[in-house]
Parts: C-alpha cells; sequence; structure tokens
C-alpha cells in the first residue's frame, strides 16, 4: 500500500487519530501536510522526528472554517509539497458532557457543525478542482458511528457526522467520472492504547491505528474502485445489541 511520490494533506493532525494517520502516510512514501488549528509543540515534535527519520512532512495552521485562510493554506502546501493527491478530513470537534439537544446552547450546536460539516467541505473545495483537472485524486473523510445510529445527547454531533456521510456519497457520484474517489471512516470507541469494553463485540476500545490503517488502505492503489463507502470501524458495536436475552 505504498504512497510513494504523493502529496497528501491530514487535517486535524494535531489529535491522536490525525497523528497516527501522518505517521503512517509518511511511513509509506508520502509528502505530508500536517494541518490543525495551532501547531502545537507536539505536532511540531512529530515533524521532527519524521524529518529526522527521511520523511518529508510540513506543518500548518489552519482554522478550517475560514474559506481565505484555507485557500491560502492549500496554496503554501502546493509550492511546498506539490499538487494534492490525498485529503483526509480529521478534524472535528465533540462536546466533553451529553446534553438534551433543547437544553444545549445555539451557538454550541452552530460551531459544531460548522467545523465538522463545513470545515470539511471548505477543505475538499480548495483541492477539488486540481483533482479534477488531473483525473485523480483521493478524499477520505472521518466521520462517526453517531452518524450512523444517532447518540443520544449528542444530537448535534451525530447530525454533523451524518451530513458528512451524505456529503461523501454524493460527491462520490459527481467526481467518480474524473477518477476520484470518496470515502468514509466512521471510527467506534477509540482511545490512545486497547482497553477492554463491554460496549464492542470484539471486547476492546479502538486504536489510533485501527483507523490509519484504513484510511491508508482507502489512499492507496489497493482502494481504486472503491468509492461511496463508509467503513464502520467499531469492533461490531453498530451490529446490533451486545449480551441481549431472548425469553420464549
Amino acid at each position: 500500500m505504498s504512497l510513494k511520490g504523493k502529496v497528501a494533506v491530514v487535517t486535524g493532525a494535531g489529535g491522536l487519530i490525525g497523528k497516527e494517520i501522518v505517521r503512517r502516510f509518511a511511513a509509506e512514501g508520502a509528502r505530508v501536510a500536517a494541518v490543525d488549528l495551532v501547531v502545537s509543540r507536539q505536532l511540531a515534535a512529530l515533524v521532527r522526528e519524521l524529518e529526522t527519520g527521511g520523511a518529508n512532512v510540513i506543518a500548518e495552521a489552519l482554522d478550517i472554517t475560514k474559506s481565505a485562510d484555507a485557500a491560502a493554506v492549500f496554496r503554501d502546501i502546493e509550492s511546498r509539497l506539490g499538487a494534492v493527491d490525498i485529503l483526509v478530513n480529521n478534524a472535528g470537534i465533540v462536546r466533553k458532557q451529553s446534553r438534551a439537544f433543547h437544553l444545549e446552547k445555539e451557538e454550541c450546536w452552530k460551531r459544531l457543525i460548522e467545523v465538522n460539516l463545513f470545515g470539511s467541505m471548505i477543505c475538499t473545495r480548495c483541492v477539488l478542482g486540481g483533482m479534477i483537472a488531473r483525473k485523480s485524486g483521493k478524499i477520505i473523510n472521518i466521520a462517526s458511528i453517531a452518524g450512523v445510529s444517532g447518540l443520544p445527547g449528542w444530537a448535534d454531533y451525530a447530525a454533523s457526522k451524518g451530513g458528512l456521510i451524505l456529503f461523501s456519497r454524493t460527491l462520490a457520484m459527481e467526481t467518480g467520472n474524473s477518477g476520484i474517489t470518496v470515502n468514509c471512516i466512521s471510527p467506534g470507541m477509540i482511545s490512545a492504547e486497547r482497553t477492554p469494553s463491554e460496549g464492542t463485540w470484539l471486547g476492546r476500545t479502538g486504536t489510533p491505528a485501527d483507523i490509519a490503517g484504513m484510511a491508508l488502505f482507502l489512499a492507496s492503489p489497493e482502494a481504486d474502485y472503491i468509492t461511496g463507502c463508509n467503513y464502520l470501524v467499531d469492533g461490531g458495536r453498530t451490529i446490533g445489541p451486545k449480551n441481549a436475552t431472548w425469553n420464549i
């Protein structure tokens, strides 16, 4: 699943999943732009570490909800690394506490949708024209199982991720004739390390590596005939009720 010679942009690169995707893509030979709201010390350290290992990685600061700023940053990325072949829209936010929708402040759910959905759409638009002209490209959106099954207490978050899934499916229809694939990954319970969990059929949480592995597959030539799909990487959590009993 080599990405040698490819240019990839990963948003939300400072988070657990984003950092692992940057690592995997760089290890497979891609030139990677690690984009986040700010270039934190941890993200800068990751870039230095990967550069020391021979990778070509740069860090860029961007608020993905700002269209003009996004256009400028993507132009800078292309001037430094080359035309973007792969975009991973990983940046996203979520509230730490659940709350019934009618109790949530409007500015909170507007912000969730602005970042999780509109931000991904803005970044996609920045690369899409070039991909269409070259008749080649991979767009990978990181959604959530909340966008598939819903999540009580997080109606706004679920709406933003459900919108991202349908945006991906529709964009796949629009761009297929241009040789572009558009797919989604919907993570379930993800933690820094595997921990036991009764919430999945595998009995554990997922890790950033589980998501990065799927992202690598979708970015690689192995997935050239796959588009418009949403991959549930959730340990089977959405299969159905766990530990259900039947009284017959």
